[in-house]
């Protein structure tokens, strides 16, 4: 199977992830999440880029980054391998910390850069670690209210700016950004980011913003050879699947494979939910599965 294209570019934003090897926990205790995010404050400083949410949790990371240079794999080396040293030298371990490559979705920061910022810092929550995001000590949300003071590497005033459309140069601004936000959060808690939204493996945004992305970061000459099949511009529509495969199941699913239609433009063109349409290639994968056993 095709590794997923890693696009970089200057001005990129990206929902990052890295998990723990074997799904094994990262940290020990509160003083290797410290460390972390003293990495962390390193790599945004030494590769020009900006923290804009982050939460820790047990055997994983979310960060959501925006790069001011086109490096999100060298800074992303930088973090993992200088924090997994540091690991590795306290706890007296060798050896892998990181269960392979991380994972980077690149973000439409005009359609998702709230909501994915939301995701991140409701991920507690989520997996019932706390009762309020206020009460996760290791995440952004805290500075993001006003709760904590942000570190020069997070980027809560620009996030501000972002929710209230202008700079934030009051308390009174102040105090609005810190309920706006507040609010944003509470109202996310059953928001469905992934399954709606996420496009052709590696994108959050629609197929527009997948043709846009790929002109920033690859000439059209080199498309064909260098994207997995997966992430290309689609070779079927979903109707010449449906005349293609036997069941209806197994045309969804190689739809969003094979051709990268997203769930919700599938949901749209038959008027069926975006949870039916995932009802349905769930499905299509557990008969897939099946077969090739």
């Amino acid at each position: 199977m095709s590794r997923p294209l890693r696009i970089e570019f200057a001005g990129a934003l990206y929902h990052v992830t890295s998990r723990g090897d074997r799904r094994e926990s990262i940290f020990v205790d509160d003083m290797d999440r410290a460390r972390l995010l003293a990495v962390v404050a390193q790599g945004m400083a030494r590769f020009d880029a900006q923290l804009l949410a982050y939460c820790l949790m047990g055997n994983h990371y979310h960060f959501v980054i925006h790069t001011r240079q086109g490096n999100l794999s060298v800074l992303m080396r930088h973090i993992n391998g200088v924090y997994t040293q540091a690991f590795n030298r306290r706890h007296s371990k060798v050896g892998h910390l990181f269960q392979g490559r991380f994972k980077a979705i690149l973000v439409d920061r005009e359609a998702y850069l709230l909501e994915v910022c939301r995701y991140v810092e409701l991920n507690p929550v989520r997996a019932a670690m706390v009762a309020r995001v206020e009460d996760w000590p290791w995440s952004s949300y805290r500075a993001h209210i006003g709760q904590a003071q942000a570190p020069p590497w997070l980027g809560s005033e620009e996030l501000w700016g972002y929710l209230l459309g202008q700079d934030v140069e009051s308390d009174a601004d102040l105090l609005q950004a810190h309920r706006a936000y507040a609010n944003l959060v509470a109202a996310g808690g059953e928001a469905s980011l992934w399954a709606e939204s996420l496009n052709r493996q590696i994108y959050l945004g629609d197929d527009q913003f997948v043709g846009r992305m790929l002109d920033a970061a690859l000439p059209s000459a080199k498309r064909s050879a260098t994207v997995p099949r997966a992430q290309r511009c689609a070779t079927r529509t979903l109707a010449e699947w449906l005349a293609h495969c036997d069941s209806r199941e197994e045309a969804l699913r190689r739809a969003l494979v094979e051709s990268g239609l997203s769930m919700t433009a599938m949901a749209a063109e038959l008027g069926l939910t975006v949870g039916r349409i995932s009802q349905l290639i769930a499905k299509a994968e557990i008969k897939a599965a099946k077969i090739e056993e």
